[in-house]
């Protein structure tokens, strides 16, 4: 299944939680964080199940994008190429 920019929410919804989702085996979280010059930026993180976040090791991949629109869609490509 292909998601798509619907499936992930607006910008507004990551300003206060996070999402968690998975595409087959794959398991992913978004979240909105600032990096170290204080701006805001999302951190996708994508790991392999049958795993929850928490019970993961560190070895996680993440990967860092602008917090806004244009963003949102290169995460959406990420995903789609899991």
């Amino acid at each position: 299944m292909t998601i798509s920019r619907e499936m992930l929410f607006p910008l507004a919804f990551y300003k206060k939680s996070v999402f968690n989702g998975s595409r087959g085996k794959m398991n992913y979280r978004i979240e909105k964080k600032e990096n170290e010059e204080k701006k805001e930026e999302f951190l996708l993180t994508v790991w392999e199940g049958p795993f929850c976040y928490d019970a993961t090791k560190e070895e996680k991949k993440t990967f860092h994008y602008d917090f806004s629109e244009e963003g949102m869609q290169k995460i959406m490509e990420q995903l789609n190429e899991l």
